[in-house]
């Protein structure tokens, strides 16, 4: 681009002069020729700019401007740069996950140790029972507290529900030996 400026400027010295007033070859492209100088001295000065700051990349990050293109340097800055962002999420989410096992175990380790104490007190309830009158004293206030906190009916077999027919309701349709000898009618439910 220097040497076609160069050129041009070199023609426009040796252009022979007219007497053609119409003839505006000189002016209009002595005009162009300055304005095109200006423009390649700001590029040409934007452009060393540009090289120091690319050397200066190259000795922060360790690696040769000259073996090393700009598009090769960047699109590697912007693949490590994906590849951490997918790290960072990754490790969150693992921590994350390590803090729900260990809330997790905890909750379990609490529960355990709560059963342990309700069956202990349970325990001593029933050993309270067996031991009869011998220490008669505080079976009343460890009664209540049982009563209270629901020890005494925790460990009670829950109901299960029934299978079959629900709609009849008497005793001669769930249990054939309560008809009490009338055997047609409970060999008919059955």
């Amino acid at each position: 681009m220097e040497r076609h400026i160069q050129r041009l400027e070199n023609d426009i010295e040796n252009f022979p002069k007219t007497d053609d007033e119409k003839d505006k070859f000189v002016e209009k492209l002595s005009g162009f020729s300055k304005h095109s100088r200006e423009q390649y001295e700001k590029l040409s000065t934007m452009h060393k700019n540009m090289q120091k700051l690319y050397e200066s990349l190259g000795s922060y990050y360790a690696f040769d401007p000259h073996v090393l293109c700009v598009e090769d340097f960047f699109g590697d800055l912007a693949s490590f740069r994906t590849l951490f962002v997918e790290a960072v999420k990754d490790n969150h989410k693992k921590r994350e996950m390590e803090e729900k096992i260990k809330r997790a175990r905890l909750a379990k380790e609490k529960a355990e140790r709560e059963k342990q104490e309700r069956q202990q007190k349970k325990k001593q309830l029933i050993d309270m029972n067996k031991e009869g009158g011998e220490n008669e004293t505080g079976v009343m206030d460890s009664l209540m507290e049982a009563l209270q906190s629901g020890a005494a009916f925790r460990d009670r077999r829950k109901r299960t529900p029934r299978n079959g027919d629900q709609s009849s309701c008497s005793p001669v349709s769930r249990w054939p030996g309560a008809n009490h000898g009338n055997p047609t009618k409970a060999l008919s439910v059955v």
